[in-house]
């Protein structure tokens, strides 16, 4: 059985899924009153029938014919309607479920990163796609679906009260015994629901992550083993897909055969009736339609509970993503000429009893170019972290100065003072273009340019056959290690913020061509606080200062 606390659950879901589906309610509406408008269609339909059959059987051809023309264009306005509705189903089908995604993820956008982060994008993902889909699906589908099924069952059960009342009374109470078995296997379908819903995000992900490392596993050799993971993944998602199908098939069949029964037993007393010549054969020929449109809804109202479970499953799944903490934008801040940042006394883990930083404390003044040197692994993408406000530190503070002294905590708003070029190849698919204006979305190609040669990069990219506008595979295919690193760090001189952060940016290039770019950085913004990670000794020779980072504290190295 349904426990109450799964009831209001349910109910809370769903009343996400309508104050989601706001925007479109007109739409909406339309749909709900072509269904409608199809469930009286059907009850005329039959009442129709019920004449021309009698008319004919009576001799009287010309009201035959009438009824015969009026249960044809019934018929085919039927059909037009349905036509019509299922283009506007789809239309608004693409609409909800866009507008949808665009919420959830410009929310993910400003959620908090740690505990966005503790999800798989492969398990966002697949929120974002199938999760939507079944919340898209049970507005446009289920709900109609269900008023015009309450529309049919009122209008055929009037009609058949008119013609024969202890087949209505009969009828109808065969009916609700349907619904109320599928109450029963409510809470088991919800269930069973959830664990196809992450069986197929454990799916998607492992697939999504073998795409991406799959030269990981070309020179690994892991071919087979990785469709091994794969297959393995596939049984455990086909072992729900069954069970969840197994139990909706067995509440289906028994509850068809509820309906079977109903529709027989309307059968054999309208043979009986006919036999006693209580009823015509028109008469007939109108109960059997209007016992399976009494029937029928209570039919498809059992099966639209298990639909709504998964629906409000599904918004669940969604409305986690939703109600994850957001970042604290705060105003927006002054545009100071000159950064710099300090660290106090900070201390942070990831796990508690496991340090990373431990009183850590720095001051980097605007303008200076400082290295951040040291193992791996003793906090340097941390500190980074901090800056970003995408970590807050257990201890101590995190902030920015200005040329006056003025303090700012680092936040989500400090970040429009940062330009960040991260560790790896960080490009998107599309052109070397459309690359470079993550950095600056109003740059023109007289910026593009200045940037890329700033970075070392017109040399190669003028070659290219389409020069900026050369397309680039996923992972920055078809460009080196190198070539990608300087379109990142282009893309990031783009962004003209007082501070630039750079973590093992120019790992890919030699040293003379990293000793370039570090020197027409540092001649590009004079004004520029920057921040660079980095193993390499000779960038130092370069940098005002550097810091060292091991064993959890911080020193600074003689240049």
């Amino acid at each position: 059985m349904i426990k109450k606390n799964d009831i209001e659950n349910t109910k809370v879901n769903i009343i996400w899924i309508l104050k989601n589906s706001r925007s479109h309610l007109p739409g909406l509406i339309v749909i709900i009153l072509m269904g409608a408008f199809g469930a009286l269609s059907g009850v005329a339909t039959a009442i129709t029938s019920k004449y021309m059959v009698d008319s004919a059987v009576k001799g009287n051809l010309h009201q035959a014919g009438m009824g015969a023309l009026l249960f044809a264009v019934l018929m085919f306005s039927g059909l037009g309607l349905n036509v019509w509705r299922s283009l506007l189903t789809v239309n608004i089908s693409e609409s909800m479920s866009n507008t949808m995604r665009q919420k959830i993820f410009a929310g993910l956008t400003e959620t908090e990163w740690m505990p966005l982060a503790a999800y798989h994008s492969g398990d966002i993902l697949t929120r974002l796609t199938s999760d939507v889909s079944s919340v898209v699906d049970f507005m446009l589908s289920t709900v109609p679906g269900i008023i015009s099924l309450v529309v049919q069952l009122v209008a055929a059960f009037a009609t058949l009260l008119h013609y024969e009342p202890r087949l209505a009374y009969l009828a109808f109470l065969l009916g609700p015994t349907t619904v109320l078995f599928s109450r029963i296997w409510g809470r088991k379908l919800k269930t069973l629901n959830i664990k196809m819903k992450e069986s197929e995000s454990d799916y998607r992900s492992y697939l999504q992550e073998s795409l991406q490392n799959l030269l990981i596993i070309k020179s690994f050799g892991l071919e087979q083993y990785s469709r091994d993971m794969l297959q393995g993944l596939h049984e455990k998602r086909l072992a729900s897909v069954i069970k969840l199908n197994r139990t909706t098939l067995t509440a289906s069949t028994v509850m068809g055969g509820g309906f079977l029964s109903g529709y027989i037993l309307a059968f054999v007393w309208g043979i009986y009736r006919l036999a006693h010549q209580a009823i015509s054969f028109g008469t007939l020929t109108a109960f059997l339609q209007l016992v399976s449109q009494v029937q029928g809804p209570f039919f498809g109202l059992a099966r639209s509970i298990p639909q709504t479970i998964t629906a409000a499953a599904s918004a669940g799944r969604l409305m986690v993503l939703e109600e994850m903490q957001r970042e604290n934008k705060g105003e927006k801040l002054p545009a100071p000429r000159g950064v710099g940042m300090a660290f106090h006394q900070i201390n942070f883990a990831y796990e508690e009893g496991q340090p990373i930083l431990n009183d850590v404390s720095a001051d980097i003044k605007p303008g200076e170019m400082v290295a951040l040197v040291g193992p791996s692994g003793e906090g340097k993408t941390t500190m980074i972290r901090l800056l970003l406000a995408l970590l807050r530190p257990d201890e101590g503070e995190v902030c920015f100065t200005d040329e006056l002294g003025h303090r700012f905590a680092a936040s989500a708003a400090t970040r429009d003072w940062l330009t960040y070029v991260p560790q790896g190849n960080t490009l998107f698919s599309g052109t070397i273009a459309d690359n470079l204006r993550y950095g600056d979305p109003g740059a023109t190609e007289e910026d593009m340019e200045k940037a890329v040669r700033a970075a070392c990069a017109w040399g190669f990219i003028k070659k290219l056959p389409q020069g900026l506008d050369t397309v680039i595979g996923e992972d920055g295919l078809g460009l080196s290690e190198g070539q990608a690193q300087r379109i990142a760090i282009a893309r990031s001189l783009l962004k003209k913020a007082p501070v630039l952060i750079m973590d093992e940016a120019t790992s890919a290039l030699d040293m003379q061509s990293e000793l370039h770019v570090l020197s027409a950085i540092k001649e590009l913004g004079k004004d520029r606080t920057c921040l660079i990670i980095t193993h390499r000794p000779s960038v130092s020779k370069i940098c005002s200062r550097v810091l060292r980072l091991q064993d959890g504290g911080i020193v600074e190295e003689a240049v």
